[in-house]
């Protein structure tokens, strides 16, 4: 399982460090990486944007086929936010990818007047990049994907995770948790995410 973070997000998210620890525990590899401008990861993060990130996934992913731990044609892509919309795109294009988990996944992006988002300035390229893709075309070349959305989801309306998964093919499932915000900040609503998603990965993987 790769895991892939949010935009303004990196690898040693405590949210990421569970994940990966949940997964392994279940005798599921986990991946953790920084993207573009993140973490460890070199570049400025005002510079990125979406095919930037794909592109960043894919080499990912070159690299987690070749690992002698790793069996081949079981990769899937756990994404959250803007990495849930970075895992959307490869995934419709990747047919190594087996499965995918989008969690509070946008499929709008819209430029604000000061050009923030979650308080940090980025260039107007990341807007008008997103707006070259169309989200919910891509989802309808995906399967294999469960939605999980925060149901009082602050950042990313969850009518966009209910649009994605109508786009999906079979089989999907979409899941709102009651009371969860963008991020899974409680660790009840995050519990809940993760047990939904390495039960669909089980069964996809």
């Amino acid at each position: 399982m790769i895991l892939s973070h949010g935009l303004v997000s990196s690898k040693e998210s405590s949210k990421y460090i569970y994940l990966s620890e949940r997964f392994c525990g279940a005798g599921i590899a986990a991946s953790r990486f920084d993207y573009h401008g993140c973490g460890e990861s070199g570049g400025n993060i005002a510079e990125t944007t979406l095919t930037i990130r794909v592109r960043d996934l894919e080499s990912v992913l070159e690299h987690v086929q070749d690992h002698p731990s790793i069996q081949s044609g079981g990769i899937g892509i756990l994404g959250s936010s803007f990495g849930g919309s970075t895992a959307l795109v490869e995934a419709a294009k990747n047919s190594r990818i087996s499965c995918v988990a989008l969690w509070a996944t946008p499929y709008m992006m819209e430029e604000k007047k000061d050009d923030s988002i979650s308080d940090m300035h980025f260039q107007s390229s990341i807007f008008e990049d997103f707006s070259r893709y169309d989200l919910l075309s891509e989802a309808r070349k995906v399967s294999r994907a469960i939605v999980i959305h925060g149901e009082l989801d602050e950042v990313v309306p969850c009518f966009e995770g209910k649009a994605i998964y109508e786009n999906l093919k079979r089989p999907k499932k979409f899941v709102a948790i009651k009371g969860a915000d963008h991020t899974f900040t409680s660790l009840a609503h995050r519990d809940r995410a993760a047990e939904l998603s390495l039960a669909w990965f089980r069964r996809y993987l």
